[in-house]
């Protein structure tokens, strides 16, 4: 049903109107609270104000002692020069880093050089995230080269040992699209995120050629009892001003809301992250905006919102200031990294889903339009078309501004579009040149066209959209059952005791029918704040919901047989699967309930730096330790509604993810409850 309103809009939608815009706004420096972002959220209102737009330029606080939900603000930057000079030993004196030349020279926020200017000995950190990297140097007063995470550097180096300021020649790797020398010699986004209590501290950035050659010299002159040092100045300075939200509405015939969202921020150049994200949503928005204003599109029945933020802390600015607002928004679609050329930059466009916890018939819809934007080339029959670019749907990760929204405590359903991997992200090779303005067009297209037919969409779509979402769910249900056999079985046959592992499989399907049966309920009801309470609109969603019950049910009994053949063929009895006692623990965390405090993921950095330095290694430690599982602890945020044990939380994140880590989710719930972030209660098992 929004086939036509695709059509109409594949006519008016340009991709090189959106590659113009994304050009426009690489020209800014738009570190957060800034005058750069400021400009360039100024600019972005100006042209839609133009195309017919209402828009608005909201300020919030650019002040440490603000907090909107559990984030912090911080103070507006302004970096009016810097430069990096080797200048002994003299024969090798030169420039190594200049602000006129590149942004991305300077690690961001930086503090100015004390007494304008400064001259400091180079230290040689390998990394300098751990204790041990420091043994047997003396950094005090001089400046440190690391690789390694700035901030944590910051606290080692400058907070316990009083070194000056860093030097960072790091270059993160995301093979196979960007290995090791890749881009060697292309700068990476650094920056120092302040909460007020630190120490004042500068860094500068080379790239990892240049920081190769540098520590090289500095061992070559080392090893002749001699000093490499540096002269530095950064004319810097901070200053309580304000940190600003842009948006442009396609005004609607009600106080119903729907969101396009994209982040706006990053430094000067930066193309793909995230002028793309913003250039796209503006193509869609004038779009829309021209067909309704010449009649080929009628006026929504709900408000189109195009939100440009400084990534999450624009986010949680404009969630806590319209509190009130949020039961009126149906939906909402983030738009980050969508313009890649994808030759160059390797990448592919991906819908990630919302979290489970979080389900919603945004996500069939999303994935219905891109599977007819996909059909853009035909066989010489014409009888089959397929897409130029490559093109997946993946489960939710997080990492932009969808995972706030789509926060169960929240509660507004929002996939994200996205390109990834991409060989150039968050390096001073993130340019214009890597941008495609048919990638453009073909994003703006597939926003334009969800953000209108969500916003117009009645009874009458809401059930054919209904119908789809439920067939869809039946086919994910059929494939994760598939999958889940296929796993099963593979396992099996190189294990020691089969039959107790198909025993574990079938205990773990009964699970699974429960999950998928919520889940599938969960999805149906999404669109009660469509449907309301029309009668027959209501009697189709229990027919669906019937219907799709029985699906899940006949999918689980064709899983159970398959694997209790399997044990038949093998002529292997079925084992009932072990009764394990309880560890200490599973008890511990059966008894753990966790309450949230606040709304939206806690944003930790401002509680963290409140704990005692033993229980910030212990957190250091475990982003170390669990590095991989660092997802599995929004997901188990997501599930925890102050009902929930841990336990239960713990089996929602398996069932969801496929895997689980309850010690890591211990540790991690405990971190946050000595942050002040949860509070939780102990209830014995009888008690429930």
């Amino acid at each position: 049903m929004f086939k036509p309103i695709l059509e109409k809009l594949s006519d008016e939608v340009s991709g090189l109107s959106a590659f113009n815009f994304v050009s426009e706004i690489t020209r800014y420096h738009r570190i957060q609270a800034s005058p750069g972002i400021r400009s360039a959220a100024n600019q972005t209102l100006t042209r839609l104000g133009d195309f017919g737009l209402k828009t608005e330029l909201s300020e919030y606080p650019a002040d440490e002692n603000i907090f909107f939900w559990s984030n912090q603000m911080f103070p507006e930057w302004v970096c009016r020069d810097a430069e990096l000079r080797l200048i002994e030993p003299k024969d090798e004196a030169r420039c190594l880093a200049r602000w006129m030349e590149s942004k991305f020279s300077v690690i961001q926020r930086s503090h100015p050089t004390p007494n304008e200017c400064c001259r400091a000995e180079v230290i040689i950190l390998e990394n300098g995230e751990e204790e041990a990297d420091y043994e047997g140097l003396d950094v005090e007063g001089k400046m440190v080269i690391t690789n390694g995470d700035v901030m944590r550097v910051h606290e080692l180096a400058v907070e316990r040992r009083n070194a000056i300021g860093i030097i960072f020649d790091g270059m993160r790797t995301f093979p196979p699209v960007r290995k090791e020398g890749d881009i060697d010699d292309a700068l990476q986004y650094t920056s120092f995120w302040w909460t007020g209590s630190e120490r004042p501290c500068f860094g500068f950035v080379l790239s990892p050629r240049t920081g190769r050659w540098l520590r090289s010299l500095v061992k070559k002159v080392n090893k002749k009892d001699g000093f490499v040092k540096v002269w530095a100045k950064i004319d810097s300075s901070f200053k309580k001003g304000n940190i600003e939200n842009a948006s442009a509405s396609i005004l609607g015939e009600t106080d119903e809301e729907v969101l396009v969202v994209a982040h706006i921020c990053h430094p000067e150049h930066s193309a793909n992250d995230n002028a793309s994200g913003v250039g796209a949503a503006m193509e869609a928005a004038r779009a829309l905006q021209r067909l309704i204003d010449t009649g080929s599109l009628r006026k929504p029945k709900r408000t189109i919102k195009f939100l440009f933020v400084p990534e999450m802390t624009g986010t949680y600015a404009w969630l806590s200031e319209n509190e009130y607002r949020i039961p009126k928004v149906i939906a909402a679609l983030n738009l980050d990294m969508v313009g890649e050329n994808q030759n160059l930059c390797g990448s592919s466009l991906n819908i990630e889903k919302t979290p489970e916890s979080t389900q919603s018939f945004v996500n069939v819809l999303l994935e219905k339009i891109l599977e007819e934007v996909k059909g853009e080339a035909k066989n010489l029959a014409g009888t089959s078309s397929y897409p130029l670019f490559r093109s997946s749907v993946t489960l939710f990760s997080g990492g932009s501004d969808h995972y706030i929204l789509s926060d169960p405590s929240v509660g507004i359903p929002c996939p994200m579009l996205n390109q990834w991997p991409d060989k150039f992200y968050h390096t001073s090779f993130d340019t214009i040149d890597k941008v495609d303005p048919e990638m453009l067009k073909r994003v703006a297209l597939i926003t334009a066209t969800y953000a209108y037919f969500i916003a117009d969409m009645g009874l009458e779509e809401a059930s054919w959209l209904m119908s789809e979402a439920a067939l869809h769910y039946k086919r994910e249900v059929l494939s994760s059952t598939e999958r889940f056999s296929s796993e099963v079985l593979r396992k099996a046959e190189v294990s020691s005791d089969p039959s107790e592992k198909l025993a574990e499989a079938l205990s773990l399907l009964e699970k699974k029918e429960k999950y998928f049966s919520k889940r599938g309920l969960e999805l149906i009801k999404s669109f009660e704040k469509v449907g309301g309470d029309n009668p027959i609109f209501k009697k189709f969603e229990e027919r669906l919901m019937e219907d799709l019950n029985e699906a899940i049910s006949k999918s689980i009994r064709l899983a159970e047989e398959t694997l209790a053949n399997y044990a038949l063929l093998r002529n292997m009895p079925l084992k009932p699967k072990k009764i394990q006692e309880p560890s200490l623990l599973d008890r511990e965390a059966e008894k753990m309930i966790p309450v949230r405090l606040y709304r939206g993921p806690p944003a930790t950095r401002y509680w963290l730096n409140r704990l005692d330095e033993k229980d910030r290694e212990s957190s250091w430690k475990m982003r170390k330790d669990y590095g991989q599982d660092q997802v599995l602890s929004t997901l188990a945020l997501y599930w925890t509604d102050g009902k929930r044990n841990l336990l239960e939380i713990s089996e929602l994140v398996n069932l969801e993810a496929g895997r689980t880590n309850l010690e890591y989710l211990m540790k991690y719930f405990k971190l946050l409850e000595k942050m002040g972030l949860i509070k939780t209660r102990t209830e014995s098992v009888l008690e429930r």
